[in-house]
């Protein structure tokens, strides 16, 4: 574990590279937010450049509809702290919340009455990567994940009522001090660079740097889009022409802009129910289920649903016929909850990429049949009533040639004559 006098030490030298990380995302000006090209539109993997050879900036646009799924909200940060508390907050103790939240945004819970706050960035295995400050935490986040959406998985938060730099220091050396070191984005000279510098596209000369900042942006923004963001994210036009990558802060949002935001938000959570299920080995299945769309076929239902398990948010496609609603004696939302229950504790993988293998299952878009076939241990979860035995049934409707004939035993007639 760091000493005390180790501690302070590294408190000291890099006070003011923290302290300017965390102005970088708010002191741009917006004035250059201009529609940009080339764009990289969501849902869509065409990346289209302008006619014009003149840059101005790359971005993610987001329609209005791709933002209307939401999910349960995340936990909340810590109540917000006065100067002086005697208490440090621990960072073990903090909530874990996810970059991107269940609507594909970036958006921290501020507290009414922050002024600044401390923050920890933590990779996808959960490990902390840096820690900062900011006096406008969601846009410092938006920034460090324009830069490094590779290590930007998750964060934990601590907002303070009032603007004290001692106290930040203190709350991040008492973070470093229960880590053991601090991490390698806070003392690496070069990492740390990569956290609070612009991105440099690396371009070797300097008529082909614009090229290589595009170029940059546009993997930065497929790598975000993977990842499932989905709210606007643009490059600052001006940084491209220098040859580096840095997303200019997101407009601020007008007292009804927010109302609305908050009641769109409030409503779509209706649609998300926390489902536990217990194996018939007595393991509990928990995750949370988000309806999207359920539509009524000629043969039962057809659901489009959301999964979020383990800070993991997956897509499936179901088609349920009726008969295994009827055989089971359970309404049919409750027979998809407990199928993905199922799915969850056989841990087959919730994503399925490019080509498939004859022994994956298709799981983002399957029949509950197709489970019944596959997994003869369904059953067991279902002890309300039987499975359908077989539920395809194919009829002969048409006779191809007469296959009552008898096998003829005749030699075919020669077709020339044998020469001697």
């Amino acid at each position: 574990m760091a000493s005390v006098a180790q501690r302070a030490a590294i408190a000291a030298s890099s006070v003011s590279q923290i302290a300017s990380s965390a102005r970088n995302a708010s002191s741009r000006p917006t004035s250059t937010c201009h529609v940009a090209s080339p764009r990289l539109h969501l849902g869509s993997d065409l990346l289209s450049k302008s006619a014009s050879p003149a840059f101005t900036g790359v971005r993610i646009t987001l329609s209005k509809s791709q933002s209307a799924r939401t999910s349960r909200t995340a936990s909340r940060a810590v109540v917000v702290a006065a100067a002086g508390s005697a208490k440090l907050p621990s960072l073990n103790e903090l909530p874990l919340l996810s970059y991107i939240n269940q609507q594909g945004r970036i958006v921290p819970p501020v507290e009414p009455g922050t002024t600044a706050s401390v923050f920890a960035v933590l990779d996808k295995n959960k490990k902390v990567q840096y820690i900062g400050f900011s006096k406008d935490v969601r846009n410092s986040l938006r920034t460090l994940m324009g830069r490094r959406p590779e290590l930007c998985y998750y964060y934990k938060l601590y907002n303070l009522s009032t603007m004290d730099q001692q106290q930040m220091i203190d709350i991040r050396s008492h973070w470093f001090s229960e880590m053991g070191l601090p991490p390698v984005g806070n003392t690496d000279a070069v990492q740390r660079g990569y956290w609070e510098r612009p991105a440099d596209a690396g371009s070797i000369s300097e008529r082909g740097k614009i090229a290589a900042a595009q170029s940059k942006a546009k993997t930065l923004l497929q790598m975000m889009v993977d990842r499932g963001l989905k709210e606007e994210m643009e490059y600052d036009p001006k940084l491209i022409e220098e040859g580096k990558c840095d997303v200019l802060p997101s407009k601020s949002q007008s007292a009804e802009e927010l109302a609305a935001a908050a009641a769109e938000q409030e409503a779509a959570a209706a649609l998300v129910k926390h489902i536990t299920e217990t194996a018939p080995s007595g393991e509990v299945i928990e995750f949370d289920l988000t309806l999207d769309a359920k539509i009524k076929t000629n043969g039962g239902w057809m659901y489009d649903i959301y999964v979020t398990k383990d800070d993991k948010e997956t897509r499936h496609r179901i088609v349920l016929g009726h008969v295994y609603a009827d055989a089971v004696n359970m309404p049919e939302d409750d027979v998809i909850a407990r199928i993905i229950a199922f799915l969850l504790f056989k841990k087959i993988p919730r994503q399925t990429e490019g080509v498939m293998t004859s022994d994956q299952f298709p799981v983002n878009y399957f029949a509950v049949s197709e489970v019944a076939q596959k997994f003869e241990d369904l059953g067991a979860w279902f002890p309300g009533g039987d499975l359908p035995d077989n539920y395809w049934r194919f009829n002969r409707i048409h006779e191809y040639g007469n296959v009552t004939a008898p096998v003829s035993t005749q030699e075919p007639p020669q077709l020339y004559s044998p020469k001697y």
